[in-house]
């Protein structure tokens, strides 16, 4: 049983005690607005709600068991599934730091640009540059702490980036130059694996946008207006599926080199 179903069975209910639905809203303590959105699937209906509407509506005591646990299984269903969407780099970057703390893994995809942990000090400076100058200072700050974890051997770090992140460029080439020699830097950590997906790969299939996912529970992403996290298990194994699939196109030669030293010609 879903959640319609759910709901017609308590507008079932209603019709069969003879009650309207302003009588019905005023005996269980309802607004008369919440009622109709209930009984139409509109809204998801609390357990208390269900419990109130089942007693008062005369549902046997087997129903009313069964309507009440379906309550609380598609409230727990949506409260799991939703996507918190965060505002401001401070309280993101403060959220990514809680679950890396608790994360033994975490596996990151751009193709936008540099990640947060592999980008050098003159690249992040760009990044902050549009926020103003105390919320860059406390996004840095926290950005520092989640860097200094990466010394922890007892985490892994996996990185891809598409060819096309790092040659989009975010100043002079002398700034693209360094923060490539700032990557294989990074990436001789032993707990570290940086690789690249070449333009030249036959990809068959599209990375909407960049992703961050955190053992097998939480992935983190960047939208235009904020920055969501998603801890649907079913959306998590989505994100670490198509991280396999991208990991298969991706080279662990010379091709941050050969990147840096295109970014020195332009210049």
């Amino acid at each position: 049983m879903n959640r319609e179903e759910l709901a017609g069975e308590l507008r079932r209910l209603r019709i069969e005690a003879r009650m309207t639905g302003t009588v019905t809203a005023r005996v269980v303590g309802m607004s008369q607005s919440k009622l109709p959105k209930i009984e139409n699937g509109m809204l998801l209906p609390s357990v208390t709600d269900v419990e109130r509407l089942t007693a008062e509506l005369s549902a046997t005591r087997e129903l009313r068991s069964r309507l009440v646990e379906l309550a609380r299984q598609l409230y727990t269903e949506a409260k799991t599934r939703r996507v918190v969407l965060h505002r401001g780099a401070q309280r993101h970057q403060q959220t990514v730091a809680r679950i890396e703390a608790r994360a033994t893994a975490g596996r990151f995809f751009q193709n936008a640009g540099v990640p947060a942990l592999l980008q050098s000090e003159n690249y992040l400076r760009v990044v902050l540059n549009t926020l103003p100058p105390h919320e860059q200072d406390a996004a840095r700050a926290t950005l520092h702490a989640r860097r200094a974890r990466m010394d922890d051997l007892g985490k892994r770090y996996f990185f891809l980036l598409t060819e096309s992140a790092l040659r989009w460029r975010m100043g002079p080439a002398s700034l693209m130059c360094e923060q490539s020699d700032h990557i294989l830097s990074v990436a001789t950590k032993p707990n570290v694996q940086v690789g690249v997906v070449p333009w030249t790969a036959d990809a068959n299939m599209i990375a909407v946008h960049g992703f961050q996912v955190y053992d097998e529970r939480v992935v983190t992403l960047n939208v235009l207006t904020g920055n969501a996290t998603i801890t649907d298990l079913h959306d998590v194994r989505e994100y670490l599926a198509l991280f396999g699939r991208l990991e298969r196109l991706a080279v662990h030669d010379d091709v941050l080199e050969r990147i840096s030293e295109d970014h020195r010609k332009l210049g």
